[in-house]
């Protein structure tokens, strides 16, 4: 990944690893860091189909679906146009393509569970499975 890796790419599972005492205060610069190792996997050669955070002091995983990650990050174009608009920007225009004009892109689906006006940011609920036992439960 030419100098940025995440901690573990195992079976297509990109993990980050965290070791903080206070995760209910990791935000929106881990899932940017979890988002850019996505996209600087530029040729796909790890084919991730999911991406997570390990908390490592909580013996805890946090995961999503390649797919369901990119929904939750706002993300209007596919993999494939994210990975070469990455590429494209970070070489300032000599390798990769631009990202399509804005009215090429897709609309975001608005969510399931949004009230009909939504006037704050919801923070979507993470599965989340602890060492101790493989149960699922829900964090917010």
């Amino acid at each position: 990944m030419d100098g940025a890796d995440a901690d573990f790419i195992l079976d297509g599972q990109l993990i980050d690893c965290k070791a903080t005492t206070r995760p209910d205060r990791m935000g929106r610069t881990e899932l940017y860091q979890l988002a850019g190792y996505l996209l600087l996997n530029y040729h796909n050669d790890y084919a991730i189909k999911s991406v997570g955070l390990y908390l490592s002091r909580q013996g805890a995983l946090i995961d999503w679906s390649v797919a369901d990650f990119l929904g939750l990050m706002g993300a209007q174009l596919e993999m494939p146009e994210l990975r070469t608009a990455c590429q494209y920007a970070l070489t300032n225009g000599a390798a990769g393509n631009p990202p399509p004009p804005k009215d090429q892109r897709r609309q975001l689906p608005r969510p399931r569970s949004a009230p009909p006006v939504q006037d704050t940011l919801r923070r979507p609920a993470l599965t989340c499975r602890t060492r101790s036992s493989e149960k699922y439960r829900e964090i917010r």
